[in-house]
């Protein structure tokens, strides 16, 4: 490990965010686990997104879901929700939806030495063990989802739960700010924000001030953070900026 300056906690949450959220993205837009989706029966579009990723949930009413994914529809949640295939429970849905994290892991992580993954794991993992559940039951059920023990998939579960617990941090924030969903989804830049964002997400096209927009996203994206900075104060300053480096260094792997 290189010698770098030590990172605060609210410096570590800055840098980790863009590389955490690309890394899950890897495996959630892949074509494999579109197809997988299809393959169980989900419906196409949000299906798998909807079925899979709550699936930790349990066998909840899908106003529960809707709680937890925060910026879909109601409606658009309830018939994703309530489509899902005979004879899988959610939390075979939930194991479906990360293996195939742990397959894309398996092939893409393969330049990263093993003695990295498991390190960035166990950094990750004292991250996510030091926050609070009430920061978002996404990330507390994905993170009492049962361990894997190879490597990369490990780190994936866990980059998964971290994914999930600034999620739920943001989700707190724009409820805080007093944002409704569809304000806080056009406010977020495209492609996974903006107008095209909204209407995807099952809203009607809202009328809203773009500049008012951007502004209010800012504060809430400072809030976001600022609710982060206890888990990330479970590091030391030496481990956050190793945390930093390794994670860049997974990121970089997957292209």
């Amino acid at each position: 490990m290189s010698e770098h300056t030590a990172l605060t906690a609210a410096e570590t949450v800055r840098a980790a965010a863009q590389p955490i959220l690309e890394f899950t993205r890897g495996w959630m837009l892949h074509p494999d686990t579109n197809a997988r989706g299809t393959e169980l029966g989900l419906l196409p579009g949000r299906g798998f997104w909807i079925c899979g990723r709550n699936g930790v949930l349990g066998d909840v009413d899908a106003d529960v879901v809707t709680a937890a994914v925060g910026f879909m529809h109601p409606d658009s949640v309830r018939r994703f929700w309530e489509h899902r295939p005979a004879g899988y429970t959610p939390a075979q849905l939930a194991a479906e939806y990360i293996a195939c994290a742990y397959r894309w892991a398996a092939g893409a992580l393969t330049s990263v030495a093993e003695s990295d993954l498991r390190r960035l794991d166990q950094l990750g993992r004292t991250v996510t063990a030091a926050a609070l559940p009430q920061l978002g039951a996404l990330f507390a059920g994905w993170r009492a989802f049962p361990r894997p023990h190879a490597p990369a998939e490990a780190v994936a579960l866990t980059m998964h739960v971290l994914r999930e617990l600034r999620g739920g941090a943001h989700l707190a924030a724009v409820v805080g700010a007093g944002l409704a969903p569809w304000e806080a989804a056009f406010a977020a830049p495209p492609p996974r924000g903006g107008m095209g964002w909204v209407t995807d997400l099952g809203w009607p096209e809202p009328t809203m001030d773009p500049g008012l927009a951007s502004l209010r996203r800012e504060q809430v994206e400072a809030q976001t953070s600022l609710l982060l900075v206890p888990a990330y104060e479970a590091l030391t300053p030496a481990e956050r900026s190793e945390f930093v480096e390794l994670l860049g260094t997974a990121r970089a792997a997957i292209g």
